[in-house]
């Protein structure tokens, strides 16, 4: 057992490791951590903000509770959401996601190796040799990143093949009642979804630039509230777009995010009636479910197309 300090109210917390054993046979779940909170402005409401750090690995694994993998992860993720709570029994959430790539000799090594698909013809665009012969790290927002000029802003493209463009990463958000099995109506239709990625702590930077980091953008949606007067959930989806084949863990959807799939899957719920350091939580669990969006439309990008979209949508705001 051990013993933690909420920051916000100075009271220590036990945490067992009971929960985790459980966690287990529950299906891998990853509780998010409470990194700050204080009293808001407004009397007997709240604000604080939890970060989750998770893996991303290739191909994808399924997570496990203590976050001990056979393997190292591809990228370390943190996931992280600020919120205050609204009158009503609601609250206001904003999340954005870091990936960041370990960078030491090893790590370069391991990139080069896992990913080298020497088979691909367009590899050779994308990868930059050293005059000793050594693969130099390439800017990790433009290896995620949509939006932007092909080969000179981002590194992905329509692929002369399949003649369309999926070599991207997305964050797709949608929200539910308590039961997970009524999605609100902000989001059926529209879910909240964004695939730009920008550096984390470096600014100035081009497609030559070593970046280590790359960070979402942020995502704006309420919880509770309205009609939604108990708990709700939010499910984020982490995808790549195109897998080249890779397997998916057991239990993974079926269904295909375009030519890829799920890399990363959490669960956000607001529960007014707990207490207030646990009024929002959010782990990281197995997808039982894809996200069951159309990527292809929107992004309506084809060798034959000479103009394309992909709007990010933000906010649940109508």
């Amino acid at each position: 057992m051990t013993c933690v300090r909420h920051s916000g109210t100075g009271v220590w917390l036990s945490r067992a490791a009971g929960p985790l054993l459980l966690a287990v046979v529950l299906g891998a779940i990853l509780p998010g951590r409470p990194i700050e909170a204080q009293a808001g402005e407004t009397a007997g409401l709240r604000h604080s903000a939890h970060e989750l750090a998770f893996g991303v690995f290739w191909p994808p694994q399924a997570p496990l509770p203590d976050q001990t993998q056979a393997a190292k992860p591809l990228l370390q993720g943190a996931l992280r959401v600020a919120w205050e709570e609204l009158p009503a029994r609601a609250c206001l959430a904003r999340l954005t996601v870091t990936l960041t790539r370990p960078s030491d000799e090893a790590a370069r090594e391991s990139w080069n190796s896992k990913l080298a698909f020497a088979e691909i013809d367009w590899m050779r665009y994308v990868r930059v040799w050293d005059g000793e012969g050594r693969w130099l790290w390439p800017n990790l927002p433009y290896l995620l990143r949509l939006p932007g000029v092909e080969r000179v802003e981002r590194y992905g493209g329509v692929d002369p093949g399949k003649g369309v463009d999926n070599d991207f990463a997305a964050l797709l958000i949608r929200k539910y009642d308590a039961t997970g099995q009524t999605e609100d109506a902000r989001t059926r239709k529209r879910p909240l979804v964004s695939a730009e990625w920008r550096a984390a702590g470096a600014t100035n930077v081009n497609k030559q630039t070593v970046v280590h980091s790359a960070r979402s953008d942020e995502f704006t949606f309420h919880l509770g509230g309205g009609p939604v007067l108990g708990k709700s959930l939010a499910r984020v989806w982490l995808v790549y777009a195109d897998f080249m084949g890779a397997r998916t863990p057991p239990g993974w959807p079926d269904a295909p995010e375009f030519a890829g799939g799920v890399l990363a899957y959490f669960e956000i719920e607001w529960d007014p009636e707990a207490a207030q350091e646990r009024r929002l939580t959010m782990r990281q669990t197995i997808p039982r479910q894809g996200t069951g969006f159309d990527w292809a439309r929107w992004v309506s990008r084809t060798k034959l197309a000479t103009n394309w979209t992909a709007t990010a949508r933000l906010a649940d705001a109508p």
